[in-house]
């Protein structure tokens, strides 16, 4: 059956709580749905869910989900239950609604994709028009938890030599947002299978920190070349290294490893690696490309990208430090692009 995108309004259920033929297959097969709110006086604290939305999607929904504004910014959010209503809240709505800086009467409109994540988009209370300056939105490297520590980790910097520069140019598969006017049946299936692998199912597992955006600081060329020349002093066969892409450390959060190296060094077969970096630990999982002969780093990756500030024209250098047979293990350093 193919799977369509629904409309909900925010009123209560129909039929006195039974589900039509037409609800059931909504609520239970549709893979992402709509509702709207108008901003209430104290939409700064908290924001309701709709009744109908929060009766049918309670059991589904987490603690967290990701708010994602219209120009792809994202916020972990925590969902506070009370009774039979559900509400947007916590430092996470908070600042979502101070960045956007939303107005009494403001109309949002919510698409939930059954990944934990709702994409928003904001509309101005006296005009009813999108507003423009919601597309424009930053979200800051620095953020808060619910417990209102800070998040941000101290970027490291390290002097160790490298192994095996081995670019990664290859084609990426990137998400494009869903369009209302799609043009055909086969666009539309293209973009429902990228959507598995976008930020919305590359959700922080319950961790502090949150999604974060490149700190969109202008490097020069010399910045890129010295992190670069760190990463190449020395070479081995059994190291390769990748220059970050805005892919690779922001709202897609995947990685793909170089097919060459991939073909000859892993195991043609989906699996779980362990990533090293700075005394910790952080388990990924990879998943093969038959028509590359490589693979991609999906997740897991969000998290080590997170936890290690990476930003786009880092450089990494992945050693392979496992034998072969045993569980792959790579030793992570990572080299700045920023002074």
């Amino acid at each position: 059956m193919e799977e369509e995108d629904g409309f909900c309004s925010n009123n209560g259920s129909e039929n006195g709580g039974c589900r039509t033929l037409e609800e059931q297959v909504y609520w239970t097969n549709f893979k992402s749905m709509r509702f709207f709110q108008i901003l209430s006086p104290d939409f700064r604290s908290q924001l309701m869910i709709p009744k109908k939305f929060s009766e049918n999607m309670r059991d589904k929904l987490p603690h967290k989900v990701i708010l994602k504004s219209p120009g792809g910014a994202a916020w972990e959010v925590r969902l506070m239950r009370d009774n039979n209503d559900t509400f947007f809240s916590g430092d996470g709505w908070k600042e979502f609604a101070k960045a956007h800086n939303f107005k009494e009467n403001d109309l949002l409109v919510f698409k939930y994709i059954r990944e934990s994540c709702f994409k928003v988009l904001v509309f101005g209370g006296g005009n009813l028009c999108e507003k423009a300056d919601s597309y424009f939105v930053k979200k800051s490297v620095l953020g808060k938890n619910d417990a209102g520590e800070n998040s941000q980790l101290k970027r490291k910097s390290t002097n160790e030599r490298t192994d095996k520069v081995v670019g990664n140019d290859e084609e990426l598969l990137l998400e494009t947002d869903d369009s209302d006017n799609e043009k055909d049946a086969a666009e539309a299936s293209r973009r429902k299978s990228r959507r598995r692998h976008s930020i919305c199912s590359l959700r922080n597992n319950g961790a502090d920190v949150e999604p974060h955006t490149p700190n969109n600081v202008p490097l020069s060329a010399a910045d890129k070349a010295r992190a670069m020349q760190l990463a190449s002093q020395e070479t081995t066969n059994e190291s390769f290294t990748v220059v970050m892409k805005a892919s690779n450390v922001s709202f897609y959060y995947r990685l793909r490893i170089p097919s060459p190296w991939a073909r000859t060094y892993l195991t043609r077969k989906n699996q779980y690696m362990d990533l090293r970096a700075d005394g910790r630990k952080w388990t990924v999982r990879f998943n093969t490309e038959p028509r590359y002969g490589g693979g991609v780093l999906v997740t897991g990756w969000y998290k080590f990208a997170i936890d290690n500030l990476l930003q786009e024209f880092d450089v990494c250098l992945f050693k392979l430090v496992s034998q072969k047979g045993e569980p792959v293990v790579f030793d992570v350093s990572i080299y700045r692009a920023a002074p």
